[in-house]
């Protein structure tokens, strides 16, 4: 039998899926082969077939390829979703994924079926086909300007065409297969770091709940998840002292807020709005750290290039000692601040957004054809947070369909859709939060 798909889910299990329809499971944390064997159409209600391409969106759902047609899976229901069901008609790639090639002028026709696909875990996904892929932005819906690209422009090492299947469980490593052979991908290095056989085939574990949400993630799992940063010089905690033991972290505890100095997270520096000069960013819950790296990793996962993230406040409020900003648990972003082209730029929440007039015809005051920076840059920070922080509800609460700019929900900004005092005092920050407002 051969690999058609493969795919990590949020509950710390891989699935490798073959011709037969067939998949084996895996546990995404111990990197161990688990079951085998197992039959698609009995587990995967809706799908009769293993797919040619599988991924992890987020917000509870994944998408199954199947040539040139594709369905939407559910997590909590654990099945395809209804409308993606006969008698309904098929769902197209052509109709349903903007942007993608479909072969005139000589590139690759991603219609007419993925070879592989990932969700690289920054608003981006990776589609391949043949020798060529293309980077798909979840915010903006529509296939990244200048691809599809060769692969062996970009990855260095990776196998050049025809990918069987590829996986991203989170952490540093992602996997990629051709055939019999698979390879594994060091993000941090940004290449090719292990070649193997799909007989032998493991996985090097990242840390329980690299999948999960931040509003999901349990303070252990935030701990675990911090650590593994530390380790890739991702942040540098000041206090507690980061202690690691033989079997893993020592200090912080789970419970504890930490200290970061540098405020620096993933090569981006958070700075205090109203003292810019601090260095450093405390009384952070853990939980809400990864957040922040993970808000990283979207608002810098293509051009511009931004280097800065400036708030308000992140460890601290002026309500109740319980409230999220003052148990660390919430971010309040002012300005996004890099380079764009050799020049360099700040883009104000206040400026570039709250003091800008009505739009008629749209309840968002930032016009893309005036402003395409600001809009890009607030709009990806707000797409991330209603995946990563909450959104239209707390923790599990949250369901599909996550928000829209201009609706209502724990997402607070210039242009809110709810109450009409939260709008007003939001007028030059965005607000996230991991948590109820108060606990």
């Amino acid at each position: 039998m051969a690999l058609t798909s493969a795919i990590a889910w949020p509950n710390d299990k891989t699935y490798l899926f073959f011709d037969d329809d067939s998949y084996h499971r895996y546990s995404t944390v111990t990197g161990s082969f688990e079951q085998g064997n197992l039959d698609v159409a009995t587990h995967w209600s809706g799908m009769t077939a293993s797919p040619d391409a599988f991924t992890w969106w987020g917000a509870g759902k994944a998408y199954a390829f199947h040539g040139s047609t594709y369905q939407r899976y559910d997590q909590a229901t654990d099945r395809v979703d209804p409308e993606y069901l006969p008698p309904n008609p098929p769902f197209s790639l052509g109709a349903g994924w903007p942007g993608l090639p479909d072969g005139s002028g000589g590139s690759v026709n991603l219609r007419t079926g993925v070879d592989a696909a990932l969700n690289w875990g920054n608003g981006k996904l990776f589609l391949f086909k043949g020798d060529s892929y293309l980077r798909y932005d979840m915010t903006a819906n529509q296939v990244d300007v200048g691809y599809p690209v060769k692969i062996a422009d970009r990855w260095p090492g990776l196998f050049i065409r025809d990918l069987s299947a590829a996986l991203y469980p989170g952490g540093r490593y992602a996997y990629f297969f051709r055939g019999n052979a698979f390879q594994r991908y060091d993000i941090d290095a940004d290449h090719v770091d292990v070649n193997g056989t799909l007989a032998g085939f493991s996985l090097a574990p990242p840390p329980p709940g690299a999948l999960t949400p931040a509003r999901l993630l349990t303070r252990t799992q935030a701990n675990g998840l911090m650590a593994d940063l530390i380790r890739r010089g991702k942040l540098t905690l000041k206090s507690p002292a980061f202690v690691d033991g033989p079997t893993g972290i020592v200090s912080p505890t789970p419970s504890q807020r930490v200290r970061v100095q540098p405020a620096a997270v993933d090569g981006i520096r958070y700075t205090n709005a109203l003292n810019t000069t601090a260095d450093f960013f405390d009384n952070v819950d853990q939980r809400m750290l990864i957040a922040l790296y993970r808000l990283t990793r979207w608002i810098n996962s293509s051009a511009p290039d931004v280097s800065e993230i400036f708030h308000l406040g992140i460890g601290h409020g002026s309500g109740p000692s319980n409230d999220c900003h003052n148990q660390g648990r919430a971010l309040d972003l002012s300005a996004i601040g890099g380079t764009l082209d050799g020049s360099a730029f700040k883009k104000s929440v206040q400026t570039d957004w709250g003091s800008l007039p009505p739009r008629p015809g749209s309840n968002i005051r930032i016009d893309p054809s005036v402003d395409a920076l600001a809009h890009a840059l607030f709009t990806t920070a707000f797409r991330y947070a209603t995946y990563e922080c909450e959104a239209n509800g707390i923790g599990e609460a949250n369901k599909w369909p996550m928000p829209d700019l201009g609706g209502s929900g724990r997402v607070i900004y210039p242009d809110y859709g709810g109450d009409p005092q939260l709008r007003h005092m939001h007028q030059d920050h965005m607000h996230l939060q991991v948590g109820r407002t108060t606990v």
